[in-house]
C-alpha cells in the first residue's frame, strides 16, 4: 500500500482486503476490454508511445468480426439440429425445419462474407497482374526497344505471370474450404433429416418428402461444386509438375529428380481419377433424385381419380368437355414427365460407363504407378547393394592416382638430379696424359734404365672408376720435372675432354699453344691401386660409352684422326633415335648427354583453313565423303541420356493423362447439375 499510496496512511486490514479486490476487478475489465499491451503500456511503460500503435488495423478487424459471425451461425445451426429431439409431432417437426432453414441460409450469407474478403486481396493481385502482363506484352509488340530493356521487360512479364497462377492458386483453395463449409452444413442436416424419418410411419412423412428430396439436390450439386474446385486444383499441380519435367533439361542433370517427378505425377494423376470418379458418383446420385422426383409425380398424377355424371342437359355436356379437356392437358404432362425421365435415364447409363472408363484407366495408371515404384525401390536397394564396392573402387583409383603421381613425381625429380650432376661432371672431367723417360715412381731404383720403362709396351692408364667423382683428374706422367724443361718439344701431351665440353678443350689448346711455360710441380705422390672395373654394360649402350670413353686428341696427328669424332657424333644420334622412348634409355643418354630434341614447327596463325586443306590434299591425304542426312538426324536427336529420359516420361504422362482431359471436355459441355 505504501507503493500505491505513499503520502497516506495505510488502512486497516479489512479496507485493505476490500481495496484489493475491487482493484483486482478494475484490471481485470481493463485487460478484458483494452487488451494487454495497452494496460502494461499505462502502468509500467517507460516512454510514451504514439496513439497509432494501439489501433487495430480495419482490416484485421474487419476479418476477426467475420470469423466470429460465421462461427456464432455455425453454433445456431447446430443448436437448431440439437432441437430435432425434441420434436414428437410433425408439426413441431416442420416448424424445426423453417428454423433450420433460417439458420442455414444465415449460415450461407456469413461464409459468403467471410470467403469474399478472403478472396479479395487474391483477386486484386490477379487483376492487377493481369493489366501489368497485358502492357508489358503490348510494349514489347510496338515499342522499339533495345534488346536489355527487351530482356528486362520479358522478366518482369515472367514475373508478373507467375503472381497472377499464384493468386488463382490461393483462390481455388479459399473456394475449396468455403465449399467444404456448405457442404459439411448440408450433410449434417441430411443426416438428421434420414433419423427423423425412421420416427415417423410413411403417411405421415409425405409431408416431408419434398423438403428432403430438395435436401438431396442441393448436397449433391454443393458437393459437386466442391468436387469441381478441388479437380481444379489437381489441374494445377498436374500442369506445374509438368513443366517442371520440361523445364528440367536446363538445369541439373539428375535422372533421380525426373523419377521423382514422374512418381508424384502418377500420384497426381490417380488423386485426379478418384475425384472425376467423385464426380460422377454424385452426378448419379443428383440424376437418381431427379428421377425419384419425376416418378412421384407420374404417380401422382396417375392416382388421380376423376368421377364423371350422367348428362341430363346440354350445359352439363359443356361441362364435362371442360373436364376432359383439363384431363387431356393432364395426360400431355405425364408424357412430357415421361420424357424427362428417359432423358435422365439415358444421361445415367452415360456417367456409369464413363465411371466404367474412367475406373479401367484409374487401373492402369496405379499399375505405371506400382511399376515405377518397383523400379525406383529396385534401383535403391541396388545402389545400396553396390554402393559398398563403388566406394571400394574410388579408393583404389584415388590410390592408383596418387600413386601414378608421386611416380612421375618422383622420376622428373631423378631427370633433373642427373642432369645437374651430367653437366657438373662433363665441365671438369679432364684427362691429361704425357709420356717421360723418368720412372714412374720415386721409389723405383736408379739402377733401373729409363729405356726400359720406354720400352713398355703398355704405358699404366690411370681411369676413373664409376663410384668415384667426375671430377677428379687423371694426370699420367713420364719423366722428370728437368726433362720437361729441357724438351718441351718431344713430349707429346694429350688431354682427354668429354664430347660436350668444348671450351675446356679450347682452353688446354691455348696453353698448348703458348711457348712458354711455367716449372713443373714436384712430381705427385704414388696413385692408389685401381677400382674392379665396372660391370659390362648392355649391348645396345656398350658401344656408344665405349667410343665416347676413347680420347680425343687435342692437336691434329694425322688424317686418320679425323673422321673419329664425325663417327661417333652419327653413332650417338642413331643410338638416341633407335632407343628413346623407355625411362631407362632416357636415363642412359642423359648419362652420354646426348639429349636431342626435335624442333616442332609452330602452326602459322595467319594461316587459312582452306590453306590446311590444300596441302594436306597435296600430301596425299584422302578426303572421305560426308552423309548430310545423319547429320541432321544426329543433330535433332537428343543431346544426353536425360533428355531421352525427360522425353520418354513426358509421353508416358500425356499418355496416361490424355483420356482425363477429354472427360474433362466431356464435363465441361455437361452442366446438367448446374440446373
Amino acid at each position: 500500500w505504501a507503493a500505491l499510496c505513499p503520502g497516506g496512511a495505510a488502512p486497516g486490514e479489512a479496507e485493505g482486503q476490500r481495496l484489493c479486490r475491487e482493484l483486482e476487478r478494475y484490471l481485470g475489465w481493463a485487460l478484458e476490454l483494452c487488451g494487454g499491451r495497452v494496460l502494461l503500456d499505462a502502468l509500467f511503460a517507460a516512454e510514451r508511445r504514439g496513439d497509432e500503435e494501439y489501433f487495430e488495423s480495419l482490416h484485421e478487424l474487419r476479418g476477426r468480426a467475420l470469423r466470429g459471425h460465421l462461427a456464432r451461425a455455425k453454433e445456431a445451426l447446430r443448436r437448431v439440429l440439437q432441437q430435432h429431439k425434441n420434436a414428437d409431432t410433425m408439426v413441431a417437426l416442420m416448424k424445426v425445419y423453417e428454423e433450420e432453414d433460417e439458420a442455414y441460409q444465415d449460415l450461407v450469407t456469413m461464409a459468403t462474407q467471410f470467403y469474399q474478403y478472403l478472396l479479395q486481396p487474391f483477386r486484386d493481385m490477379r487483376e492487377l497482374a493481369t493489366l501489368y502482363k497485358l502492357e508489358i506484352l503490348k510494349s514489347l509488340q510496338y515499342d522499339n526497344l533495345g534488346p536489355k530493356r527487351v530482356a528486362a521487360l520479358q522478366k518482369d512479364a515472367e514475373e508478373w505471370t507467375k503472381r497472377a497462377e499464384s493468386a488463382v492458386c490461393s483462390i481455388q483453395g479459399i473456394t475449396v474450404n468455403y465449399f467444404k463449409e456448405t457442404v459439411k452444413a448440408l450433410a449434417g442436416m441430411h443426416k438428421q433429416m434420414e433419423q427423423d424419418q425412421e420416427r415417423f410411419g410413411k403417411t405421415t412423412w409425405a409431408s416431408a418428402v419434398p423438403r428432403l428430396e430438395n435436401l438431396k439436390c442441393m448436397l449433391a450439386k454443393e458437393t459437386l461444386q466442391h468436387l469441381r474446385a478441388r479437380e481444379l486444383c489437381l489441374k494445377e499441380k498436374r500442369a506445374g509438375i509438368q513443366r517442371n519435367l520440361e523445364n528440367l533439361s536446363e538445369q541439373d542433370e539428375d535422372l533421380s529428380l525426373v523419377e521423382e517427378l514422374e512418381i508424384e505425377y502418377y500420384e497426381t494423376q490417380l488423386e485426379l481419377y478418384n475425384i472425376q470418379l467423385e464426380v460422377l458418383k454424385h452426378e448419379e446420385m443428383l440424376l437418381i433424385v431427379q428421377l425419384d422426383i419425376l416418378r412421384r409425380q407420374i404417380k401422382e398424377k396417375q392416382d388421380e381419380v376423376v368421377y364423371y355424371d350422367t348428362c341430363e342437359s346440354p350445359e352439363e355436356l359443356k361441362v364435362i368437355e371442360q373436364t376432359m379437356g383439363q384431363h387431356y392437358a393432364n395426360l400431355s404432362e405425364m408424357k412430357m414427365l415421361r420424357q424427362k425421365t428417359k432423358q435422365l435415364e439415358t444421361k445415367r447409363g452415360t456417367v456409369c460407363a464413363r465411371r466404367a472408363y474412367l475406373r479401367n484407366k484409374k487401373d492402369r495408371c496405379e499399375a505405371t504407378h506400382r511399376q515405377r515404384l518397383q523400379q525406383a525401390e529396385e534401383s535403391k536397394k541396388r545402389f545400396q547393394q553396390h554402393h559398398s564396392i563403388q566406394i571400394k573402387r574410388d579408393k583404389q583409383k584415388e590410390e592408383e592416382k596418387k600413386k601414378k603421381a608421386w611416380i612421375s613425381q618422383e622420376r622428373q625429380k631423378t631427370l633433373e638430379r642427373l642432369k645437374t650432376f651430367r653437366e657438373a661432371s662433363t665441365a671438369t672431367r679432364v684427362v691429361v696424359k704425357t709420356s717421360c723417360p723418368e720412372p714412374l715412381s720415386p721409389r723405383l731404383p736408379r739402377g733401373i734404365p729409363q729405356q726400359a720403362v720406354l720400352g713398355s709396351p703398355s704405358p699404366l692408364r690411370a681411369t676413373p672408376a664409376p663410384e668415384q667423382p667426375k671430377s677428379m683428374l687423371l694426370v699420367e706422367a713420364q719423366g722428370s720435372e728437368t726433362s720437361h724443361q729441357d724438351a718441351p718439344a718431344e713430349i707429346p701431351v694429350q688431354i682427354f675432354v668429354a664430347g660436350g665440353d668444348s671450351g675446356q678443350q679450347k682452353h688446354c689448346e691455348g696453353l698448348m699453344g703458348s711457348p712458354a711455360s711455367p716449372p713443373s710441380p714436384p712430381p705427385a705422390p704414388p696413385l692408389p691401386p685401381l677400382p674392379p672395373p665396372p660391370p659390362p654394360l648392355p649391348f645396345q649402350l656398350k658401344t656408344p660409352s665405349a667410343m665416347e670413353d676413347k680420347p680425343l686428341p687435342l692437336r691434329f696427328d694425322g688424317p686418320t684422326g679425323s673422321p673419329a669424332p664425325h663417327k661417333q657424333d652419327d653413332f650417338s644420334r642413331r643410338s638416341i633415335n633407335n632407343y628413346m622412348g623407355s625411362m631407362d634409355e632416357v636415363l642412359a643418354s642423359l648419362k652420354r648427354s646426348e639429349v636431342l630434341l626435335r624442333k616442332v614447327e609452330e602452326p602459322n596463325p595467319f594461316a587459312s583453313v582452306k590453306d590446311n586443306i590444300l596441302s594436306a590434299i597435296r600430301q596425299g591425304v584422302k578426303l572421305r565423303k560426308v552423309n548430310r542426312d545423319t547429320e541432321k538426324d544426329v543433330s535433332k536427336g537428343p543431346a544426353n541420356e536425360l533428355e531421352k529420359s525427360i522425353k520418354a516420361v513426358i509421353q508416358r504422362i500425356k499418355k496416361v493423362s490424355a483420356d482425363s482431359e477429354e472427360e474433362e471436355s466431356n464435363d465441361q459441355n455437361n452442366g446438367e447439375w448446374d440446373s
